[in-house]
């Protein structure tokens, strides 16, 4: 029987770019999809747009609208209001490369044990088109979500395929408005068969708007984001041993982020969390250096 796949594209105040998403799922030469947009509450016209492209549509195109509440909330009604067995959730500003879908059910044919399915893609900035593989994805299950938190996983919405058996034990997290996928994505990592596709399958458009760049939102996650990955995750009980490690980078992550936007009180306080976590790496040298910068930085204002 042939893999059929549910598309589910949540968009939020993206009318600009939404037609481009939807097209590049109706397009492709694999017939078993359906595919669901979701309009999050969005302020632009993007229930007109969604309106129009499934009246001009005669593919399995269906739109649901809906009170604003996160990337997250949308997702997981995505799962609940479609159902093949396969799930790729898409953002609105991105697009399925061509043969892609194709691609996935020649996987998932092949590798019948898996649950997940990790393909690259393509980061498309400023007329700049950038490769971007899966990484290392194999047969043990630590050492993938042990990549992972370190992001030598690169696992993507649009560039992977979820079955729907997997949501019967991990869901997106409506209290998270940024990163929200990270908590899942560690999730499948670890408690799921994952393969790899190592062609690229999506493109990716990187703009000033997108939410990928918004500093804000990452800070306003922050810390947060540790404690979703790691607590009622159903994660296995070795995963505890890489919450300290994990502690470490994410906070040296978000350091580098305060200091790119000239938060010079935020980049200490990272790096004293990434400090008391792992000393041995918030001692590096490019780490120190940042710290000291953010102390001339603060006594010079």
């Amino acid at each position: 029987m042939s893999a059929a796949f549910s598309v589910v594209i949540p968009a939020y105040n993206y009318a600009h770019c939404l037609e481009r998403a939807v097209k590049s799922v109706l397009a492709q030469d694999y017939p078993h999809f359906e595919v669901l947009v979701i309009d999050d509450g969005s302020t632009d016209n993007t229930l007109e747009v969604m309106e129009r492209l499934v009246s001009e549509s005669a593919g399995p195109l269906r739109c649901l609208t809906q009170r604003n509440r996160g990337p997250a909330a949308t997702r997981a009604r995505g799962v609940e209001e479609t159902s093949n067995e396969w799930l790729i959730f898409l953002d609105a500003d991105d697009e399925l490369c061509a043969g892609a879908l194709s691609a996935f059910a020649s996987s998932v044919q092949a590798h019948p044990q898996a649950k997940v399915v990790i393909a690259g893609h393509y980061a498309l900035t400023e007329g700049k088109v950038v490769p971007v593989p899966p990484g290392p994805v194999g047969d043990d299950q630590e050492r993938n979500f042990a990549l992972y938190l370190n992001k030598k996983i690169q696992f993507s919405n649009g560039a992977s395929a979820i079955h729907r058996e997997a949501f019967a034990t991990v869901d997106f997290r409506e209290e998270l408005r940024h990163t929200e996928d990270m908590p899942v994505f560690a999730h499948l990592l670890a408690c799921y068969t994952a393969v790899a596709l190592p062609e690229p399958l999506l493109n990716v458009h990187k703009h000033p708007g997108s939410r990928r760049n918004d500093l804000q939102a990452a800070l306003s996650v922050g810390m947060a984001l540790e404690q979703q990955i790691f607590e009622n995750n159903g994660l296995p009980s070795w995963a505890m041993a890489y919450r300290k490690p994990y502690r470490a980078r994410r906070a040296l992550s978000l350091l580098k982020l305060a200091d790119r936007g000239g938060w010079p009180d935020l980049v200490q306080r990272f790096y004293f969390q990434a400090l008391r976590a792992a000393p041995g790496l918030a001692l590096r040298p490019r780490y120190v250096r940042r710290l000291i910068a953010s102390l001339f930085k603060k006594g010079a204002a």
